[in-house]
């Protein structure tokens, strides 16, 4: 399943390719259903949240990890990508 960033390009499919993207280029990688991106928690403090879009069984959720913890934040994109 392809995935792309803020501006419309190909992520590669792997946690690095990922982790580079949030933290080091656009800040956002989108999939079908899900997204994972970079956000402010405070004016020096960042974490990275996973999204998931609302469909015909499942409501929108929302989940928020320290930038420290992107194994987590791995886990749980790719559980909501693939389901």
């Amino acid at each position: 399943m392809e995935m792309i960033n803020k501006l419309g390009l190909v992520v590669m499919d792997s946690p690095r390719a990922i982790r580079d993207e949030l933290l080091q280029g656009t800040g956002a990688v989108m999939a079908a259903g899900c997204s994972i991106f970079v956000e402010s928690s405070n004016v020096k403090d960042k974490e990275i949240v996973v999204f998931r879009s609302p469909a015909k069984d499942v409501s929108a959720e929302r989940k928020a990890f320290d930038v420290e913890h992107f194994d987590q934040a791995w886990k749980q994109f790719e559980e909501w990508r693939s389901s």
